[in-house]
């Protein structure tokens, strides 16, 4: 394996899994590498104040709903080899929420291409489809169990320091 001289470029993302009955709510999307489904989420912009911002901003774009964001269930890191792009991606339970989930807010987004569809897809079907990440139903099983990871908060540096910004 040959190992970079050059420090990758770093991605956090953030998504939301959404349980209700015996579905979770995932994004049918098409890239190169074929189909495959995902949960709601993308990658942390400079308007979001931390992980859960991006979090509720990434399911109203991409689903169309407003969302509650609950608890951290885990953390998945990862690197990306063809583009030296290590990624940290952060998964919250969703608590609540609110609207029917459509595509319409796609409509000019850099998404609009990639994302097919928006489902209540049966969890008994997580199995048989190709997701990411390849263990979701290890992370949906985390969210219907309400089993969450110790999440520190949000912690703002500088001269207006605040601790704990989900509040």
């Amino acid at each position: 394996m040959t190992v970079s001289k050059t420090a990758p470029q770093h991605r956090i993302r953030a998504a939301g899994i959404i349980v209700n009955q015996q579905a979770v709510l995932l994004l049918k999307v098409q890239d190169r590498s074929g189909e495959y489904w995902i949960p709601p989420g993308g990658g942390l912009e400079a308007s979001d104040r931390h992980t859960k911002d991006c979090v509720q901003r990434e399911c109203y774009e991409e689903a169309g709903i407003e969302v509650q964001v609950g608890d951290l269930l885990c953390v998945r890191e990862f690197l990306e080899t063809t583009s030296h792009r290590y990624h940290a991606e952060f998964f919250y339970s969703i608590e609540a929420l609110k609207g029917q989930p459509h595509l319409d807010n796609l409509a000019g987004l850099n998404d609009q291409a990639f994302i097919q569809a928006v489902e209540w897809v049966a969890i008994e079907r997580l199995a048989t489809l190709r997701t990411f990440p390849s263990d979701l139903l290890a992370v949906v099983r985390l969210a219907q169990e309400k089993k969450a990871s110790v999440h520190l908060g949000s912690y703002v540096q500088g001269p207006s320091e605040t601790l704990n910004q989900f509040t």
